[in-house]
């Protein structure tokens, strides 16, 4: 299976994920908290618990990797194997609250080690609103099939 039909899997579940979700957006969660662990333990956990899953109706194994987090990084890095395809690592990365990005790309062979040749990056909006993330996720992954 090649980098881009393991993306395309990967859109189509995250789409049933959003749909199942779905929510009306609520604009009075535009506050976030000052505790960056709040929301990643409210929202973006949640919406990873959910979109793996959607992923494993498929066959598909996303699993967080919690030998990555420390107390400067609090984003959660994710390794997803996928039925027929090669691993791909989720990193998010950014500076709490101001910035949050989900690369994809093909799994190195150490945890430190990420494919350049083979990635994606998404830049999302960090929000306590859980349907504003899959959004993100979602319209982020329709642009690089655009290109």
């Amino acid at each position: 299976m090649t980098f881009t039909a393991q993306l395309d899997d990967l859109s189509t579940t995250l789409r049933r994920t959003r749909s199942r979700l779905l929510a009306p957006i609520d604009h009075r969660q535009h506050q976030l908290p000052t505790d960056p662990e709040v929301f990643v333990e409210d929202v973006l956990l949640f919406v990873m618990d959910q979109w793996a899953s959607d992923l494993r109706e498929q066959g598909h194994v996303l699993e967080e990797d919690d030998g990555w987090k420390d107390a400067v990084n609090h984003y959660p890095h994710y390794v997803l194997r996928m039925a027929g395809g090669e691993p791909l690592d989720l990193h998010f990365t950014g500076a709490y609250p101001d910035t949050l990005h989900l690369t994809i790309s093909k799994a190195g062979r150490r945890l430190t080690q990420f494919s350049d040749a083979h990635a994606v990056q998404v830049t999302l909006r960090p929000s306590m609103d859980h349907t504003l993330l899959l959004n993100g996720l979602v319209e982020g992954l329709k642009r690089y099939h655009a290109h």
